[in-house]
């Protein structure tokens, strides 16, 4: 990973953390990669569990259970010890079709705790441009950008909405980046 990408992301999962719920026991990272985000809420959190299909680490913690795959299917046998405080897809569902968001958006419903909430960021569509440059020119090394296909993030308000209360929505990173927070209903 190369010094932008470590910038970019740190500046999207600050932004993710703004916006944790008040109390946070258990958390669920759908994407979870190299555990950043995990090892960011470790201190705060009993447990810490995720899904990636490029999971490159081991466990974040004892209670802490990471599997290699994608998300929801790789979770079927998944032993949940109770529900999530919060669920975490940071840059994650652009990568997704939109069947694959409502069967997600349907998983995830059944996971959060009451009150707990789903944080989910997304690139504006006009981002894959400048991620096609910026690897171009190699100073990202643009993780996975075949997967990108211009995703709206309008998408994610019908996805979500049948289970899910949005909370928040805004932009950051200059306008190229979205944050989206759900609440269960």
């Amino acid at each position: 990973m190369k010094l932008l990408d470590k910038f970019i992301r740190f500046w999207r999962v600050s932004v993710a953390l703004n916006n944790i719920p008040k109390s946070m026991v258990n958390v669920f990272d759908i994407g979870c990669d190299d555990g950043y985000l995990l090892r960011k809420l470790g201190p705060k959190t009993k447990r810490q569990d995720g899904v990636d299909p490029r999971l490159n680490i081991g466990l974040v913690s004892r209670s802490s259970e990471l599997k290699k795959g994608f998300f929801p299917s790789a979770i079927e046998d998944h032993q949940m010890q109770g529900s999530y405080d919060a669920i975490f897809a940071l840059a994650v569902f652009e990568h997704f079709s939109e069947g694959d968001i409502r069967q997600s958006a349907a998983v995830i419903s059944r996971m959060l705790s009451p009150e707990g909430r789903l944080i989910i960021t997304v690139p504006h569509p006009f981002v894959d441009k400048i991620l096609d440059a910026l690897t171009f020119l190699r100073l990202i090394d643009g993780q996975a950008l075949e997967e990108h296909h211009g995703f709206d993030p309008e998408a994610l308000l019908s996805c979500f909405s049948d289970s899910l209360r949005l909370v928040k929505r805004e932009k950051f990173q200059l306008g190229l980046n979205n944050i989206f927070v759900f609440e269960r209903l």
